[in-house]
């Protein structure tokens, strides 16, 4: 088998790389410019609400160069997990970005678009047949559920990859999708071994991830060979290390040496890691599982209500030896004014974070006796409706800064407030509900269509 060479440009769409890193993968002549744009962690809010994480501005830079050099070189470049999340929304965000950069490049690329947001009523039909389930310990998905996400999108296997490079598109934009099935979709096609294919995507889908030193996200080239696969950056003053490798070959794993992909699963207690020289890795014994059915992993956000926020610091040493009572003093304050404006306690949840004071850890804080000079006071007042949740925040902020406590030695407020407004709307607020796994082919869950430029 000849060598396939795949470029990751970054670990997500709109994160950035350097040109002198681009330019320098470029030259190594890869078969695939890819990047992946998409990740839960920035939590449920992007799905539910359709829109990006990164700038829109960021997106189309990093996309500019990825298309221009594509085209110029012949070179496929595939960007999955659109948007952030892969929902319709935001492939047409992506998508509008790409029709602007061919308008003012004059290109015109063949344009493969694949969607994999789910309908509702399909969804619902595989949870009647019993082929859903929970991936983990929650519950299992009812109708209802599925009526109450605002978008629920599958995460697709490397097939309608296959099928859009098959098509001889120029450019593939995809909805959500594994994160490795992007980048293993290519060597697959072109006969590598699944298990080196599985690991290398695994390995560079990040981008600049395993290479140091990590300043930002940067380009990573990884080639597949017969019997191995190698790892190098695209910068010349950063390397791939071993160290980095084998520890990104456990990362966001829940098993440390097996990754569950819709058709399998990649095996890695047998990998053997080897500094090839100062800046590319060699990795050889990867192995591929392929299990009995073939799923994917369903995610769907639904509406909790609306977020308001306040920032305060306090610095006084008398309020600060009595804070716990005087966020109760507080709550008991805000509850009975609140009740005086009709809203009931249901309507509304509000969260009281005192950072430097165990809010990260809690009670698993393991300094929480060590003294305190200065406490940031973040209040967070989830309501069912807009006017609530601006309603309850309003009265904690008069609480917090007007309530009396024991040895005050001012008249008013003991707050130091950065910002006016001080009432910060956030806006509505998601949370998953769907995180479930679908038995289906593996076409099912995708749409495929052309995009006219």
């Amino acid at each position: 088998m000849s060598p396939i060479r795949l470029m990751a440009t970054t670990g997500i769409l709109g994160y950035g790389f350097t040109e002198e890193a681009f330019n320098a993968g470029i030259a190594m002549k890869p078969d695939l410019i890819a990047c992946d744009a998409g990740s839960s962690d920035p939590g449920p809010h992007y799905l539910g609400s359709g829109t990006a994480f990164v700038s829109r501005a960021a997106a189309k830079r990093d996309l500019s160069l990825m298309v221009s050099a594509g085209m110029e070189h012949g070179i496929p470049v595939m960007v999955g997990s659109a948007g952030g999340s892969g929902s319709d929304a935001q492939v047409d965000w992506t998508l509008e970005i790409l029709k602007e950069i061919c308008a003012e490049k004059n290109l015109t690329p063949k344009v493969r678009v694949i969607r994999t947001e789910q309908t509702k009523d399909a969804i619902k039909a595989k949870v009647r047949a019993g082929k859903i389930t929970p991936l983990g310990p929650i519950a299992d998905l009812t109708e209802d559920d599925v009526d109450q996400s605002s978008r629920i999108v599958a995460m697709m296997g490397p097939e309608a990859y296959q099928q859009a490079l098959a098509d001889g598109a120029d450019v593939v934009i995809a909805g959500r999708g594994t994160d490795a099935a992007l980048f293993a979709a290519l060597p697959l096609m072109k006969g590598a071994d699944p298990g080196l294919a599985w690991h290398l995507a695994k390995i560079i889908e990040c981008g600049a991830q395993v290479v140091e030193p990590r300043e930002g996200q940067d380009c990573v080239i990884g080639t597949i060979y017969d019997d191995h696969f190698t790892v190098e950056p695209g910068s010349p003053i950063r390397r791939a290390t071993v160290t980095r490798v084998s520890a990104h070959t456990l990362y966001e794993n829940p098993e440390p040496y097996r990754l569950k992909e819709p058709d399998g699963i990649l095996v890695t207690d047998r990998c053997t890691f080897e500094q090839l020289d100062e800046r590319t890795v060699k990795v050889s014994g990867s192995r591929y599982e392929p299990s009995e059915k073939y799923t994917v992993k369903l995610e769907g956000a639904r509406p909790l209500g609306y977020r308001t926020v306040f920032i305060a610091g306090i610095r006084d040493p008398i309020l600060i030896d009595i804070i716990d009572d005087f966020v109760e003093a507080c709550r008991g304050r805000i509850a009975r004014d609140v009740g005086t404006l009709g809203i009931n306690a249901e309507d509304y949840t509000l969260s009281v974070h005192l950072y430097g004071k165990n809010a990260v850890m809690g009670s698993l804080e393991p300094e929480a006796d060590q003294p305190i000079h200065e406490i940031g006071l973040l209040l967070d007042v989830l309501g069912k409706t807009e006017d609530i949740s601006r309603a309850v925040l309003a009265k904690s902020r008069y609480a917090f800064l007007h309530t009396d406590f024991p040895g005050r030695m001012c008249i008013s407020g003991n707050l130091a407030i950065p910002f006016s407004p001080s009432d910060m709307h956030v806006g509505p607020v998601y949370e998953f509900n769907v995180w479930h796994v679908m038995e289906c082919d593996p076409m099912e869950p995708v749409r495929m269509e052309w995009l006219e430029i």
